[in-house]
């Protein structure tokens, strides 16, 4: 798989150590969320270590934006 954007331009993939400080979680937690296959968070096997691209981790942020807590009322 070529990790790379539209351009050409190679892309600087993410330790998990990198990932969790992103998203301000401990690496196990990337861990847990990898098992489970939720929430969704792409990431990249480069043999036996996990990397993360930076565009995914700006995506899942946005898509986990919130303006309230509430679920709101029926």
């Amino acid at each position: 798989m070529d990790s790379r954007h539209d351009d050409g331009a190679a892309v600087a993939l993410l330790t998990e150590d990198e990932a969790a400080a992103r998203l301000n979680v401990q690496p196990s937690t990337l861990a847990a969320w990898r098992l489970r296959g939720h929430p969704d968070l792409p990431f990249v096997r480069v043999g036996r270590c996990v990397r993360y691209r930076p565009q995914d981790i700006a995506v899942f942020i946005a898509s986990h934006l919130r303006r309230s807590t509430g679920k709101g009322r029926v």
